[in-house]
């Protein structure tokens, strides 16, 4: 008789891509509800009370600095879950790319995409 494991050791779970990437879906839509969130209010509220204020956020924004390094990782992982969630909801209502392969390959044009569009994103704020 063979015993079971009395716990899961995660490091030896080789995970599929798109197992992954659905993991990841979740963590970035709690980090997008608790901190891009509120962070977003706070431009908004900041961007719109005054327009010194508003002066001032964009300056805050122009330069590289831990401020602004942060709303940008976080806009970044807002972009990364809204892809995802596009692929899932293409997944679900349109069954495209429910097979193993399928949903691999979708997974990996996810990243191309989200890496690219980052890859453009960070070229355009360097020549600006």
């Amino acid at each position: 008789m063979q015993e079971r494991p009395v716990y899961l050791d995660l490091t030896k779970i080789r995970l599929p891509l798109s197992a992954l990437m659905s993991i990841t879906h979740r963590l970035s839509g709690m980090y997008v509800f608790f901190v891009t969130l509120p962070i977003s209010l706070i431009l908004i509220n900041k961007s719109l009370s005054s327009k010194s204020s508003f002066e001032n956020l964009l300056t805050a924004m122009s330069s590289i600095s831990f401020f602004s390094l942060i709303v940008f990782i976080s806009f970044l992982i807002l972009w990364y879950h809204v892809l995802t969630g596009v692929r899932h909801l293409i997944m679900d209502f349109f069954h495209i790319g429910e097979s193993l392969n399928g949903s691999y390959y979708s997974a990996v044009l996810t990243i191309v995409i989200w890496f690219s569009s980052l890859v453009i994103f960070f070229g355009y704020m360097f020549v600006l």
